[in-house]
């Protein structure tokens, strides 16, 4: 069985808000009506046809084989054509789940196996699979969801991509803990929810993009520190010693690739964090010395305006990472002798973070790319550091919205006051404690 090349084979998956995903790549999609469900196995299957993959649709309720069918060859192109050829099936799960009489989670999973080998045979790219689960009695749920992890373990090993659906209205919330779990992104397409499919986040998109970079940066990052340490060894030996410079390159790329993975992991979300009470003026007075030297690298200055603001609770050291992510960004945009301003105010309910540098602007149409995961206009830029600031707002409750123009551009990252950060929600920090924490300060634009 050929393994899944992480890197070199990204497919498209077809949804607005998860663009390209590697082979092995294991999801579950949580709808709420059969025009929500349609809706994602239209984009999902039509991109896949398109790739030259073999599609396989195992349906249930709430829509039968006839009536998926009907629905693929209404809205993609040349459906018939790639029917008649055999490129993608649509089976009932009694033909593919409850074959062997009832489920049997052994049996399914080396079907699926044997079907990844016939599509690969046959000179297909690859198999792209979804199940419908509705058929799903609570006798079979705890096999089904064992099978879901045997999926999760050996998914990695095929050229095969995996998206499982589950009606939202027939799942508990342990349900849902279980299904989410079992899988290594999850997502919902409701009518009536805000993450449908041109309503999904910005912050969402970035937190799902983040999981599946983490997965594949963790296992890249071992051997590369085996590698190092190998090098290092090697370099200390005196009969290669003529060969030191060349090991002090090797070292140094292996340490700038492992800085890159360091920035795609920052994307991944963390459940912990270390979070203080803190005047986020005093920790960009620490910065700044580090910021000015920075920006006199290319002969640009610094100017930083603290207001009087309250305190909030922060994670210090991410709150350093967005705050130098964005100076950062602002400096690279300048021509020398520009300057960059960091203020710090209140506007209303929020204690506003202002960057603000003088380059040339960002241009109207890349705008809704901006904070987009691997979006750069840099030559050698990864597309992570806003999307890192995108990350780290969202854990903060916080919103980031800039403005843009020839004089330059600015980016405001508003802290809601009173607002809970994520880490504090998730360690059962209190709510009453954010309200006692308004009333010993009071500005005169903050309504009680």
């Amino acid at each position: 069985m050929q393994q899944a090349q992480l890197f070199q084979n990204m497919r498209k998956m077809g949804l607005d808000f998860l663009t390209d995903i590697p082979w092995g790549t294991h999801i579950c999609g949580f709808y709420q009506t059969k025009r929500d469900l349609t809706n994602i196995m239209v984009r999902y299957f039509r991109a896949g046809l398109e790739q030259n993959e073999y599609c396989l649709w195992v349906v249930s309720e709430p829509i039968s084989v006839y009536e998926a069918e009907q629905e693929l060859g209404k809205c993609i192109d040349y459906f018939d054509f790639y029917r008649r050829n055999g490129q993608i099936e649509i089976l009932s799960y009694v033909d593919w789940y409850l074959k062997y009489g009832d489920f049997n989670s052994d049996l399914v999973l080396q079907a699926w196996v044997d079907k990844v080998q016939w599509a690969l045979d046959k000179g297909y790219e690859g198999i792209r699979i979804s199940g419908n689960t509705s058929w799903l009695q609570k006798k079979y749920f705890k096999a089904f969801m064992d099978y879901e992890a045997e999926i999760e373990k050996m998914i990695g090993n095929f050229k095969m991509i995996v998206l499982c659906t589950y009606q939202l209205d027939k799942c508990g919330i342990h349900e849902v803990i279980d299904i989410v779990n079992n899988h290594q992104f999850s997502f919902i397409k409701s009518e009536h929810s805000p993450e449908s499919f041109n309503g999904i986040s910005k912050y969402d998109r970035i937190n799902l993009v983040g999981k599946m970079v983490a997965c594949i940066a963790h296992e890249i990052r071992n051997p590369m520190t085996t590698v190092r340490g190998f090098l290092q060894l090697m370099q200390s030996k005196k009969e290669l010693h003529a060969y030191d410079s060349y090991f002090s390159i090797m070292i140094d790329e292996l340490d700038r690739a492992n800085d890159i993975l360091t920035e795609y992991l920052s994307l991944a979300r963390d459940k912990g964090g270390s979070w203080q009470k803190e005047n986020i003026n005093r920790i960009l007075e620490k910065l700044l010395p580090l910021i000015e030297a920075k920006a006199l690298e290319s002969d640009k200055k610094v100017i930083l305006h603290t207001g009087e603001i309250l305190d909030l609770y922060v994670d210090p050291k991410e709150f350093r990472q967005l705050v130098l992510n964005l100076s950062q960004n602002g400096i690279e945009a300048m021509k020398p002798s520009g300057l960059l301003t960091i203020r710090t105010y209140i506007d209303e309910d929020s204690v506003v973070l202002e960057v603000r540098d003088e380059g040339e602007g960002i241009k109207q149409e890349d705008y809704d790319k901006i904070g987009s995961p691997f979006y750069t206009t840099k030559e050698h830029g990864t597309g992570l550091g806003l999307a890192v600031c995108y990350t780290i707002a969202s854990r903060h409750k916080a919103t980031i919205d800039f403005e843009s123009g020839p004089q330059g551009t600015t980016f405001k990252v508003r802290f809601r006051i009173g607002a809970i950060p994520e880490g504090l929600q998730q360690m059962g920090t209190d709510r009453k404690l954010q309200k006692a924490d308004l009333t010993y300060f009071q500005h005169p634009n903050i309504i009680n």
